[in-house]
């Protein structure tokens, strides 16, 4: 159901986007109300639909094409498919190190601590797209990452390797320069790169590890709806 209105949106035009009530379409799909609405639920949170009080439902042909979108999308491996590209994700060889000064800034607390440090890279068909820094306290690691290439997500990876629950991140978006970032993508080495931090919590709110992330600007378009 959410895959029929999705096509339905996306071949809409402005003006003409108003969605077809719930119970004609109950009807006109031989499914049930409750189905329709579970779908229509779901792309009113993910803002491809809005449900407008006395007017019926509308949906939004400029936000379902959206294909890099990060606001309901963390997986940066399934952004990166749903824009066409063969992705292979890498991580290299971990070591033990003194905090990054971008951790501090973030995490001042982690000044005295062990840190245990690695590299993500996420090739989008034979280029690096994303380049990924962790790093995490270290004694929160229950046992070290494996060198090479990788399948499991963010979540799946704290899990298997931290001694603690992961519950959540927290991240902030900025520019810089990063001259050896831009030469692993293969660009300018003084062309801006958008950067996020983000912050890894704990289920008891613990900050356990800190990321950099940086963006190779020829790839990634990476988009957000917002909401007035």
């Amino acid at each position: 159901m959410k895959e029929y209105l999705l096509k339905q949106i996306q071949n809409m035009d402005p003006g003409d986007n108003q969605l077809e009530p719930e119970n004609l379409l109950s009807k006109k799909l031989s499914m049930s109300r409750e189905t329709v609405r579970k779908a229509m639920s779901i792309l009113i949170q993910e803002g491809v639909i809005t449900r407008w009080h006395g007017k019926g439902n509308f949906g939004h042909p400029a936000v379902s094409n959206l294909v890099m979108r990060v606001d309901i999308n963390s997986d940066f491996r399934r952004i990166l498919r749903n824009a066409g590209y063969k992705v292979k994700t890498v991580r290299s060889e971990s070591c033990i190190k003194d905090p990054s000064s971008q951790m501090l800034f973030r995490i001042p607390e982690a000044a005295s601590e062990d840190i245990l440090s690695y590299e993500l890279q996420f090739f989008a068909d034979d280029r690096v797209a994303i380049l990924v820094r962790v790093e995490l306290l270290n004694k929160y690691i229950r046992r070290k990452p494996e060198k090479g290439v990788y399948s499991e997500i963010i979540t799946d990876s704290l899990k298997k390797y931290c001694n603690v629950d992961s519950a959540y991140s927290t991240a902030w978006q900025r520019a810089g320069i990063a001259p050896e970032i831009s030469e692993k993508f293969g660009i300018e080495i003084n062309t801006p790169l958008l950067i996020w931090d983000e912050i890894y919590y704990d289920l008891s709110d613990y900050k356990i590890g800190y990321v950099e992330i940086f963006f190779n600007p020829e790839i990634m378009d990476l988009a957000m709806k917002l909401s007035f």
